[in-house]
């Protein structure tokens, strides 16, 4: 066990349990594609009530973040685009957000206690997001943003919703990520602060190792058009950079420019882990063996026969390809590429840990379908697979047509 006692293995073990069937109702979203390949502005749920204090700001009193300009660039801007983006004609207002995977190693409530503390040496990712409090200021609703940047100028963090009720904190609790400890000063609804785990200010960011400068939000003048506010970002980048850009209203999870789920969200489905880099190749990662034991099965699926997978993946994933099957589609399904493994997107020491480590995701027909290259999966698969929840790689930003990865519950007419 890497928990400190085994009742809080059960507890955490229950509580997952019982947040899986809560997200099952919280996050149905239907995803109409919008202008120029993004994606439709999503219905929004409000996220549950915290148990686990009393935040300083009401989740509740927020339900539409501020409409803004968004872009994203696979691996991260450059250093200098946060500078260079302020000048841009057309552009009235500006803020670039940084985001790292942080590895946390303790955790304690606001009396002091205890509350999470991985065995040595596995850690907790987290999902880390760096700000300058000012800039963001005006991206906040009127009524988060007094909260959240006195928070973030004290230097303390702004936990999202859902991050505050896996961690069991509130205002008052501390995060410590080896030998850096950070207070909670605020909870916050989590379209605010970008679906994401942890945000802190730029300075704390920097102790923590954030340093990737992953989103710009932007506010900009009435006459701005997705095809100008892409060649004014565009041309601050190197050539052929992958870039995604989305209009005000754009997208729901702002922290990839993208509708992929946020990694909060795949923690309260398939359970979250502990880890820690292997030695001989520090893109995969040793597994929290109770975690696997917990989550982790195999079992035979049609047409692919074992595999191993979630638990949590197993309904949609069997009901997926028994469609495949019954659509006589079977023959265009060639190859099981593999589904639980633990390692980090795209195999990258800087990525965070991919959705295969949870097991949330497959891929089927890799050789045909190798990472960036044009898909050819057959569009009838996948739009059996979207049906029962999946998100499709073909459609990511660097295509990606192998890989089929958890979204929402399947619909109920699925």
């Amino acid at each position: 066990m890497t928990r400190i006692t085994r009742a809080q293995a059960r507890r955490r073990r229950t509580f997952t349990a019982l947040m899986s069937v809560s997200v099952l109702a919280l996050i149905v979203i239907l995803w109409p594609k919008g202008t120029s390949g993004q994606l439709a502005a999503p219905p929004r749920t409000a996220p549950a009530a915290t148990s686990t204090g009393s935040p300083a700001v009401s989740p509740a009193s927020s339900t539409q973040t501020v409409p803004a300009w968004l872009a994203w660039m696979s691996g991260g801007f450059p250093a200098t685009f946060r500078n260079q983006i302020r000048s841009v004609d057309g552009l009235t207002q500006t803020v670039v957000v940084a985001g790292d995977t942080r590895w946390m190693t303790s955790s304690h409530d606001a009396s002091g206690n205890l509350v999470d503390q991985p065995t040595p040496p596995y850690e907790i990712p987290l999902d880390a997001f760096a700000v300058d409090p000012t800039g963001y200021a005006p991206f906040l609703p009127d009524d988060q943003r007094d909260a959240i940047v006195t928070a973030l100028r004290k230097g303390d963090a702004v936990l999202g919703q859902t991050s505050a009720e896996l961690r069991r904190l509130g205002p008052g609790g501390s995060l410590s990520f080896g030998d850096v400890t950070v207070q909670v000063g605020a909870v916050a609804p989590d379209d605010v602060v970008g679906w994401s785990e942890v945000l802190v200010n730029r300075d704390v960011g920097r102790r923590l190792g954030i340093t990737d400068e992953r989103y710009l939000l932007a506010f900009a003048d009435p006459g701005m058009t997705l095809s100008r506010f892409t060649n004014e970002v565009r041309s601050l980048l190197p050539p052929d950079s992958y870039l995604r850009t989305v209009p005000p209203g754009g997208t729901q999870f702002v922290r990839v420019a993208s509708g992929v789920d946020p990694p909060v969200l795949i923690k309260k489905v398939f359970g979250e882990f502990d880890a820690y880099p292997r030695s001989d190749d520090p893109a995969y990662l040793n597994m929290d063996p109770a975690w696997y034991d917990a989550h982790i099965q195999t079992r035979t699926v049609p047409l692919l026969g074992a595999v191993t997978c979630n638990v949590q993946l197993f309904p949609a994933l069997i009901g997926a390809l028994t469609d495949v099957e019954a659509a006589g589609l079977g023959g265009a399904i060639h190859v099981y590429s593999g589904c639980y493994a633990a390692r980090t997107v795209a195999r990258s020491t800087a990525a965070p840990p991919s959705n295969h480590a949870y097991g949330a995701a497959i891929d089927i027909n890799a050789p045909e379908n190798p990472y960036g290259s044009t898909p050819t999966m057959n569009r009838g698969v996948v739009k059996i697979f979207e049906r029962w929840g999946f998100d499709w790689g073909g459609r990511f930003l660097i295509p990606d047509g192998m890989h089929f990865e958890y979204r929402t519950p399947p619909a109920s007419n699925a």
